[in-house]
């Protein structure tokens, strides 16, 4: 099995991957690089060179030659080669007929946790999207209260914004709802701690 064609896509902020192979065997990777999609997309055409010809199912062997095969690395490179070795995996385990967690050691528990990624950027969306996650059967909710223009906004209505649209996410999902609170490294050190 060879790998003979490689698809790129870019979907919103993000950038997905397809690798065909020469037996109709294909696999599926997403890069995590969300700000960079532009920057992967050109490093995945370079590993084309490299890639199309290979056998897909020597994993290790074209990560290994992939991260070292220049001296600079940094986000967009590790998010292409991220890509790259999800569609491998995805190959391997649709070539053997097992799913991928079998073929990383199998399952170490029978259930996980699942949190929602969602919110609202008001704080009439945020208790709406609080809400829907319990009422969905989620326990955890994930959001950005960091919204909006929030690098032209004084300190106070920076912290005040943020405090309402966590303040809503509390009321609409109740007590029992974990929130997550991410804020994407969007805040200066001053800002942070205020």
């Amino acid at each position: 099995m060879k790998i003979d064609k490689i698809e790129s896509f870019f979907i919103r902020n993000g950038y997905v991957i397809r690798i065909h192979t020469d037996t109709g065997i294909s696999g599926v990777g997403q890069t995590a690089c969300w700000g960079y999609p532009e920057a992967v997309d050109q490093i995945i055409n370079t590993f084309k060179k490299y890639l199309i010809g290979q056998n897909p199912l020597r994993i290790e062997h074209h990560w290994q030659y992939l991260y070292r095969m220049g001296p600079f690395r940094g986000t967009a490179l590790s998010g292409a080669i991220s890509a790259v070795d999800i569609a491998l995996w995805d190959i391997k385990g649709k070539h053997f007929g097992v799913p991928i967690w079998e073929l990383l050691g199998g399952n170490c528990r029978d259930k996980i946790r699942l949190h929602l990624l969602g919110g609202g950027g008001t704080p009439e969306t945020m208790y709406e999207a609080a809400k829907a996650a319990v009422e969905e059967g989620f326990t955890a909710l994930k959001f950005d209260p960091v919204v909006g223009n929030f690098q032209d906004m004084a300190v106070d209505r920076l912290v005040k914004t943020a405090r309402d649209l966590v303040a809503a996410a509390r009321e609409g999902g109740g007590p029992d709802l974990d929130l997550i609170v991410e804020v994407h490294r969007k805040l200066t050190p001053m800002n942070s701690i205020v």
